[in-house]
């Protein structure tokens, strides 16, 4: 993008927060597509009763090219709407709508400022201020209208007001001259209100974040929960490439409550969290699934094997808030993730594995292939293995 068309669109949607940014044009351009065509075919219907009532003596430009011209600008809009755009999860289309919207109604506040200029200058003295009038309230509607992209509202206003309340002021009589005080109230009026909308759209969309991140995030230590963990498995899901998955449980951790209290056994619940949490970014999430174990998921690429015998080092040497080291076990599994089941699958071999690591005696990873290869070996050979399906540890 052109430095030109950065600050246009910085024009064109300021002020907000880069946290609700996408959710705001995307709002935004839903609501002035839809609007816009009711004010487009309201338009439409006016121009032809305009020229039925406009007398021959204001002359052709006024009677016919005027209202002509709005005509074609109002098809040419209904005509781009009606194509239909979707808008959701498309913030960069959402945007670039807006602009063009914006320079769109800049055209239509220039035709309709340029008609009632040239009809109120080419009316007789009793009807010259019938124009403004219906100028104002045309305005008035347009800016409701695309109230959403502040700039494109404030030039409506500016353009269809101040024009004809200046000549009202200037060149009218009395009533004119009260006429253009009320013109003049009536869009500051608008544009306070304007104002206000746009802070509570604002305001309502920042509560619907913090109320959705709430809802995807663990209170105690700012991961993930499972629901969000299985939000992001399904996002996983749509592309074609195996996931990786380790479930991370710390060993002995009843006895670090039991010994030291819940409040210590928070702090270190939170500090193992600070340290899987380091291993998260680009196509993996960190998650607390609930009690002391969390979880590690993404591509096999972004979260190799040796991502879990890095955590067992940082977490052993670690320093842990009641001042005694603290060891996890971690259960490694593969797989893709295109439906529930896959997703299932993936959980329960990462589980087994998990154990596995508990079962050999904890503070180590086990990887789910290693296992089922272990254990196809001893059924193959007649003994009773160990592993899956043996007790599993505390």
């Amino acid at each position: 993008m052109g430095k030109l068309g950065k600050i246009v669109r910085a024009i064109a949607i300021p002020d907000l927060p880069q946290d609700v940014r996408a959710d705001y044009v995307i709002a935004a351009a839903q609501q002035v597509n839809k609007q816009a065509r009711w004010l487009f075919v309201a338009l439409l219907l006016t121009c032809p009763l305009a020229i039925f009532v406009t007398p021959e003596s204001t002359g052709w430009v006024v009677r016919w090219v005027l209202p002509l011209g709005m005509s074609i600008y109002c098809i040419s809009g209904l005509i781009t709407l009606l194509r239909g755009k979707s808008f959701e999860g498309r913030p960069w289309r959402a945007e670039k709508f807006i602009v063009e919207s914006w320079f769109s109604s800049l055209i239509g506040a220039l035709i309709s400022t340029t008609w009632a200029i040239a009809s109120w200058l080419s009316a007789d003295g009793a009807e010259r201020l019938h124009f403004p009038v219906i100028l104002v309230m045309g305005a008035l509607a347009t800016a409701y209208c695309v109230a959403s992209i502040r700039a494109a509202a404030a030039m409506h206003l500016l353009i269809d007001i101040v024009p004809i309340a200046a000549l009202l002021l200037i060149f009218g009589s009395t009533l004119d001259r009260a006429a253009a005080v009320s013109l003049a109230l009536a869009g500051m009026f608008q544009w306070r209100m304007i104002n206000m909308h746009h802070q509570q759209v604002v305001e309502l969309l920042l509560l619907q974040r913090k109320n959705h991140t709430l809802a995807l995030t663990d209170p105690l230590t700012g991961l993930l929960n499972r629901r969000a963990l299985l939000d992001f498995a399904e996002a996983l899901g749509d592309d074609d490439g195996p996931s990786r998955l380790l479930l991370i449980d710390i060993d002995r951790f009843k006895a670090v409550n039991d010994t030291h209290g819940h409040d210590v056994g928070d702090s270190v619940l939170q500090e193992i969290a600070r340290i899987i949490d380091a291993h998260a970014g680009n196509n993996v999430s960190a998650a607390r699934l609930g009690g002391e174990e969390f979880a590690l998921l993404g591509t096999r690429e972004a979260l190799p094997c040796s991502t879990a015998e890095v955590l067992l080092d940082e977490i052993r040497a670690a320093a842990m808030p009641h001042g005694e080291r603290v060891t996890v076990s971690i259960g490694i599994a593969e797989g893709t993730l295109e439906d529930d089941p896959a997703w299932r699958n993936l959980y329960r071999r990462a589980d087994d594995a998990l154990y596995e690591a508990k079962r050999r005696g904890r503070d180590q990873s086990c990887q789910a292939d290693e296992l089922e290869i272990s254990y196809r070996s001893a059924l193959a050979r007649g003994e009773s293995p160990a592993g899956p399906l043996s007790p599993r540890p505390a």
